[in-house]
Order: structure tokens, then sequence, then C-alpha cells
């Protein structure tokens, strides 16, 4: 249903040297929502792979800890956000590295990768300073959800038990979401660069609440679209108009979606300074 708008994706035929100019080039962007838009553009048609990235050869996930060629939904938000606060492709990397693990500096571990979107993800990237939540700026009275997690109940999930070595905490943890209806009506509001994240209703078959992400950027034609890495039939990075994404979301009736959140990504340039200097 969804097709997209470029037949490959640039950043793949890109050599490192290509690639620094290019971040560079964007980094003459002054506003951070553009350059969000111009670097993610370079990954639309970059094919979906599951777990693409891992801890570079240790650890349960051996994978590597930097690529372009291949993406899964977070890892495209997580690698276009770094991109877009480093301006050279070898600080682009440590970047990364401190957006995917908690700890500061950050330490490459599968344990301490932030795995969970609610619990980890989010909070981790907030106190850092690269994100803010901003579903509440969008609509004050923005519905309320909550993830519970206790290690002994989410680690007899068969999806979850890979995480079984993870530093995952318990608790419960509150997010803000626009129910369908309401993010339609209010889309107009959602700022370019925007993350979206798709909420689905509570399910202890699946646990996790946040099952998707993508960015809500000026599309062909000047048309809000979702950039996102899509898992279906496309399987790569493609552009969906926003209006149409939303609907989508309707579609799925077995985990059902009850609506998204917002996440502004911001200029985190102090914090990349320091990261430079460690």
């Amino acid at each position: 249903m969804f097709a997209p708008l470029f037949a490959a994706a640039a950043i793949v035929a890109m050599s490192p040297a290509q690639l620094d100019r290019a971040i560079a080039n964007a980094h003459e962007m002054r506003d951070f929502g553009a350059r969000v838009e111009r670097i993610s553009s370079l990954f639309v048609g970059v094919p979906y792979g599951q777990y693409p990235l891992g801890e570079g050869g240790e650890g349960p996930e051996p994978q590597a800890r930097w690529r372009v060629d291949q993406v899964d939904c977070q890892t495209f938000v997580e690698t276009v956000l770094a991109m877009s606060n480093a301006r050279s492709l070898d600080s682009a990397k440590d970047v990364l590295d401190d957006i995917r693990y908690a700890q500061t500096p950050a330490k490459v571990s599968f344990a301490t990768r932030n795995h969970f979107t609610e619990a980890q993800w989010l909070p981790s990237n907030e106190k850092k300073g690269y994100l803010r939540e901003v579903t509440t700026r969008v609509d004050p009275r923005a519905a309320k959800t909550t993830l519970v997690l206790h290690r002994d109940e989410w680690s007899k999930v068969p999806a979850l038990t890979r995480l079984a070595e993870a530093w995952i905490p318990d608790g419960s943890f509150e997010l803000r979401y626009l129910p369908l209806d309401e993010a339609r009506k209010l889309s107009s509001r959602i700022g370019r660069g925007t993350i979206l994240l798709v909420v689905r209703a509570p399910d202890p078959q699946y646990v996790v609440r946040v099952s998707h992400m993508g960015l809500v950027v000026k599309g062909g034609g000047g048309k809000m679209v979702v950039r996102h890495a899509s898992f279906g039939k496309e399987h790569q990075v493609i552009d969906v108009p926003l209006p149409e994404f939303l609907d989508h979301l309707r579609e799925f009736k077995k985990w059902p979606v009850v609506g998204v959140a917002l996440v502004q990504p911001l200029d985190a340039s102090a914090r990349v300074a320091r990261i430079a200097a460690r």
C-alpha cells in the first residue's frame, strides 16, 4: 500500500568521506528539525533489518556498533539523531553510543543498552538532553498510560527472553499519548523532525507499549510524512503521508494501537562537545 518515494538510499552508496561531508553540510542548517529532515532523507530506501546494531563483537548481540546499510525503526531514528548532533562521521559514532547506552560516559554492553523505549530509551535521552516530550504541547489534555515492569513477569514472555542479561529497571513508567482521532485532528501542530511513537493497548503477551517509531518530516511536495523503517512488505525506510500513516494504525486488530506519543529531538551540542573532549 505504501510505496517508497526513492528507488535507492543515497547513504548506502556514499563513501565515509562523502558521508562525512554530508553531515558537515547538514550542519549549515541552523534549524534542528530541518537538519533531521535533511539527514533522514539520505536513508530513504535503506533495507530493514532486525537488530542490525549490537556491541561490535561482544556479548549476545555482536553486530556492528555502526552501520547505515541496514536499520530497524529505532536504529534509524538513533542514527539520524546522532548525525544531526555530530559535525563529523567519527563524532556521530561516539554520539550514537551515547544515545544507545544508559551510562555516562557510555559503557558499551548489552546489559547497559537502552532496550525498553518507555523505561530506558526515553528517560535516558531526555536526561542527557537529546529529547523532549512534546505530546502535551500539542494537547495539554493528552491521555496517560503506564508501562509496569516486573522482571519475574516480562522475562517469561518469549519475545523478551533475549533481554535476560540486560539491566532492566522494575517499576511503573508513564507515557502521554494522543488517541488516533485526536492525532489526526491535531496533526498540523506536529513540528518537523518530531519523533512519533506508536503506542499499543496493554497486552501481557507483548508487555511493551511502544512498538514502533519514525520521524515526522516534510516529504515530496512539501507535505508532512512519517519517515520510518517499515517492517511490512516494503521492508525499507519509506515516506508515508502523515494522515495515511495514522489511518493505517487503525487496521491493527490483534494488538490494537491506542494512539501516538510525540518527542522532539534537541540540539545537544554542549553534550556532544563534552563527548569529543573525552
